[in-house]
């Protein structure tokens, strides 16, 4: 019994420094990272929003686009087409 103890223990450093010697002969040395400096400049400035894409009336803002002028909305923010007939 202390025999099989003994060398299951000297199996598994063996085993440990193999694999140690074998990943430090695998793997190369870490390289030295460089990083590049980003322009921190912000602003608090919000310039506002294009009257033709946001529409303000409606509820979602951003749901409603309308290819060319719409120049009279209901309550809603919804295009009103007046048709001359």
């Amino acid at each position: 019994m202390n025999k099989k103890l003994l060398s299951a223990i000297g199996v598994a450093i063996l085993g440990t420094i193999i694999a140690f010697v074998a990943c430090n002969l695998l793997f190369s040395e870490i390289e030295p990272v460089s990083f590049k400096n980003v322009d921190a400049s912000f602003t608090t400035d919000i310039p506002d929003p294009n009257p033709e894409i946001f529409n303000p009336r409606a509820l979602n803002p951003t749901v409603e686009v309308y290819v060319g002028n719409c120049e009279t909305f209901d309550e809603f923010g919804q295009c009103v087409v007046e048709e001359n007939r």
